[in-house]
């Protein structure tokens, strides 16, 4: 069963403190916690964002047009690892590829992987302190 855009954004929202906002528009569905910060933006690739990910994030990426993507933060050093691990984790589309990874659903990565990376963007990017572990 494939995974849709709003199941995605349902299960992000059931986070603590977590909302929706759209700040670069209507297509690009960002989930911010309770401080304001986003750990999750979620969208689906036209085909200019198809030539923008083949050119600048990389070539191989197993995309088209209609694809459900999130962008999250991740930790530097498992950025690499998990790439290695899964063809559809790519680096982070409009954002910094060094602590950010774009997934796209419905290929290689298991749905409750991509929860559980939603899960380590948000306790990324909680207020210091309110960090959770797990």
């Amino acid at each position: 069963m494939n995974t849709t855009k709003e199941q995605l954004i349902q299960d992000c929202l059931k986070l603590e403190g977590s909302y929706l906002d759209h700040p670069y528009g209507e297509f690009a569905d960002v989930i911010k916690n309770a401080a304001g910060k986003s750990f999750a933006v979620i969208g689906i690739l036209t085909d200019k964002d198809i030539t923008s990910i083949k050119r600048n994030c990389d070539p191989d990426a197993p995309i088209q047009a209609g694809n459900i993507n999130i962008t999250m933060k991740c930790l530097p050093e498992l950025i690499l690892p998990l790439r290695d691990k899964y063809a559809a984790l790519i680096p982070g589309y409009y954002s910094n590829r060094n602590h950010w990874n774009t997934a796209i659903l419905n290929k290689d990565i298991p749905y409750d992987e991509i929860l559980k990376m939603v899960q380590l963007s948000y306790d990324l990017v909680a207020p210091k302190g309110k960090k959770k572990n797990g």
